[in-house]
C-alpha cells in the first residue's frame, strides 16, 4: 500500500536518509557489487535536503489580519479557492469586502452552467452570494490567439478595478501552466500602474518548469518517486523565480472551510482537490511592468530534456521516469509565448 505524503517534505528527507543508510548496511554486509545503490540513495537524499533547505529560504508566512477590498480573477471555475479560497474565508471574517471575476467560461453550455452553479454553492459556504460573482468571456478560446480580445480585455478589468478599488487583486501565475492563467497574470502586469495603491499577488497553481533552486517541492516529488514506488509526496506550488513565496497562515477552521469549499466542484474531482489542494494560500508579488514575453527559459529546461527523450526512447518510460506536464495546456509543446498571445497577426 503507498504512502501519500501530503505538503510534510521533512518526511521525504528522513525517509530518503533511512534508505541511504540501509542500502550503506547491505552493501558492507553483502556485497560491494551493491555500491551504486548507497551512492544513487545518498544522492537523492542530499538533493532532498537542498530541497528542504530551499522550502526555508524562498517560502514566508504571512497574515492576512486587516479586513481589505479583496478582487480575484480567476479563468475558471476552481481556480478562484485554489488560488485565494484560504484569505476570502480570513477577509470575510474581519468584515472585509470580497469579488470574484471569471474569465473565460466554458464553451460547452451545459458544463459551463454546471460549473457557474458550483461555483456559487463554493462561495456560499463563506456567506458569498451570486452578486460577489461576476462571469464575464474575455479570454479568447484555448486553442487561439486572438490579440484584439485581449487588448479589449485589458481595458476592461482596467475599468472594474478602478470601480472597485481593491486593496488586493489575486490573479494565477504567469508560469506556463494553462494559457488562460498566464494570460490573465499577464493583463494585469500590463495594466497596473505605479500611482496603483493595490498589491497584486499571483497564485502558482500548476506547471512544466522544474529547477534545483525554485521548485524545491517539486524536486522532493522527484526524488521520492525512488522510494520503491511504495511513497508519494504531494507538495505545495513551487514559484518559478527567487521571488519569496508567501504563505498566508490559516487556522483550523479556515483550512476546514476550504475543504468544504473544494468539496462543491464535483465536476472537478472534487476528492483530489481536497486532498492536494488544501494548503495554505500561497503567492508571489507581481512586480508591474515587468518584461515577460514566457514564464521561463525553454532552451535550459527539464521539459525540453523530456521532449527530447520521448522522440528517442518509449514516452511511457521517460514519462515514469520524469513526470512533467508537458508544455503550456493550449500551447502543447510549447510554452506561453506573450508576445505571440498579444500582437500574433494569425
Amino acid at each position: 500500500m503507498k504512502l501519500r505524503v501530503y505538503f510534510r517534505p521533512a518526511v521525504i528527507v528522513l525517509l530518503l536518509a533511512f534508505a541511504a543508510s540501509l542500502s550503506w548496511w547491505a552493501t558492507r554486509a553483502l556485497s560491494l557489487l551493491l555500491l551504486p545503490l548507497p551512492v544513487f540513495y545518498t544522492l537523492l537524499f542530499l538533493l532532498s535536503a537542498w530541497a528542504w533547505l530551499r522550502i526555508g529560504r524562498l517560502e514566508q508566512w504571512r497574515e492576512w489580519s486587516t479586513a481589505g477590498r479583496l478582487l480575484i480573477l480567476a479563468p475558471h471555475e476552481d481556480d478562484c479557492v485554489i488560488a485565494a479560497g484560504g484569505i476570502a474565508i480570513r477577509n470575510q471574517k474581519l468584515g472585509g469586502v470580497t469579488r470574484i471575476i471569471y474569465l473565460a467560461p466554458d464553451r460547452r453550455p451545459e458544463v459551463a452552467a454546471r460549473r457557474a452553479a458550483e461555483a456559487t454553492a463554493a462561495w456560499r459556504e463563506i456567506g458569498l452570494s451570486d452578486g460577489d460573482l461576476l462571469r464575464l468571456d474575455l479570454l479568447p478560446p484555448l486553442a487561439e490567439r486572438d490579440p484584439p480580445k485581449l487588448r479589449e480585455a485589458a481595458a476592461r478589468l482596467r475599468t472594474i478595478i478602478d470601480g472597485f478599488a481593491p486593496t488586493t487583486v489575486i490573479v494565477p501565475m504567469f508560469e506556463g501552466g494553462h494559457v488562460q492563467h498566464d494570460m490573465t497574470a499577464a493583463l494585469l502586469g500590463l495594466i497596473t500602474r505605479p500611482s496603483d495603491r493595490f498589491e497584486v499577488l499571483e497564485a502558482p497553481e500548476y506547471g512544466p518548469y522544474v529547477s534545483l533552486n525554485n521548485t524545491p517541492h517539486r524536486i522532493l516529488t522527484l526524488c521520492g518517486r525512488w522510494l520503491l514506488g511504495l511513497v508519494s509526496y504531494y507538495g505545495p506550488p513551487d514559484g518559478i523565480d527567487e521571488r519569496p513565496v508567501y504563505k498566508f497562515r490559516l487556522d483550523a477552521d479556515d483550512l476546514a472551510s476550504k475543504r468544504r469549499m473544494f468539496a462543491a466542484f464535483v465536476s472537478q474531482n472534487a476528492p483530489s482537490l481536497i486532498l492536494t489542494k488544501s494548503y495554505p494560500d500561497r503567492f508571489v508579488r507581481l512586480v508591474p511592468g515587468a518584461d515577460r514575453a514566457q514564464p521561463f527559459d525553454f532552451r535550459c529546461s527539464l521539459l525540453r530534456f523530456v521532449l527530447a527523450a520521448r522522440r528517442l526512447i518509449p514516452a511511457r518510460l521517460v514519462d515514469r521516469l520524469l513526470p512533467v506536464q508537458l508544455g503550456t495546456i493550449g500551447r502543447q509543446p510549447a510554452i506561453t509565448d506573450w508576445r505571440q498571445e498579444w500582437s500574433s497577426a494569425e
